[in-house]
């Protein structure tokens, strides 16, 4: 008797950890292969999605006086860290922005995916907790950047948005760099970023810019354990007519 309780506990727990991942990642993206992010041209990031780690990053749109030119560099990075893995997105363009450069806009995609290279499947233990933004000047430059990067989890100017993280000099209302840390709820994967940044002011400069995504364990909603138990209740109850 023992022995059969203990067969169909073990049986049990296998079937709701097998329908907690169906449950919960019914949408999610399947293990995709994708080059290493590495240092690299921005334009060839243009036409090349790249994986660092557990985060898949896609552009999908940019615009701004020179965003065509070679020089324009990117890197993405990745810390681990005790309380969540920290990507870390930086734009450099190949000069400065000034004044006289105009409005620059970023579009791109960042979501979780499975590592390759880790024995687990991220995509069933981790989730975005936080964002913010953050920018770079040389000197005496810090003046007039406004750096905006706003985060949608459904589509860009779509209807669920995230949140907005704004990083600008002091001298036009802001609190400098970086922005305010935003919170992003609980089991989204995917993350649609829009930074839109430019320089107002003559005496200010703009190095580059930096977007920080920090991670945290997955934790399944209620809502779906109880329905995971429900059909496994149900599955009990089955066999037990039979």
């Amino acid at each position: 008797m023992i022995t059969n309780i203990s067969r169909q506990l073990t049986t049990g727990a296998l079937a709701i950890a097998g329908s907690v991942a169906a449950f919960g990642f019914a949408g999610a993206a399947p293990v995709q292969a994708q080059a290493e992010c590495l240092p690299q041209s921005f334009n060839n990031f243009k036409t090349n999605p790249c994986r660092k780690g557990d985060k898949l990053f896609t552009h999908i749109n940019s615009s701004g006086i020179g965003m065509n030119d070679p020089g324009n560099f990117l890197t993405i990075t990745e810390t681990v860290l005790p309380l969540g893995d920290l990507h870390t997105f930086t734009f450099t363009p190949v000069t400065p922005l000034l004044s006289s450069s105009g409005t620059y806009v970023i579009d791109y995609t960042i979501e979780i995916v499975d590592n390759p290279n880790t024995p687990g499947n991220e995509l069933l233990t981790q989730m975005f907790s936080a964002f913010s933004a953050g920018y770079t000047t040389t000197g005496q430059t810090d003046s007039g950047v406004s750096l905006n990067k706003t985060v949608w989890s459904d589509a860009f100017g779509g209807s669920s948005l995230v949140g907005t993280s704004e990083a600008k000099s002091k001298d036009i209302g802001g609190i400098g760099s970086p922005g305010l840390t935003v919170p992003i709820a609980p089991n989204i994967l995917k993350l649609y970023v829009r930074d839109t940044f430019f320089v107002s002011s003559v005496d200010g400069s703009l190095n580059s810019i930096t977007n920080d995504f920090r991670q945290t364990t997955y934790i399944p909603e209620p809502s779906a354990i109880l329905g995971v138990l429900a059909v496994a209740g149900a599955g009990a109850f089955v066999r037990r007519k039979s």
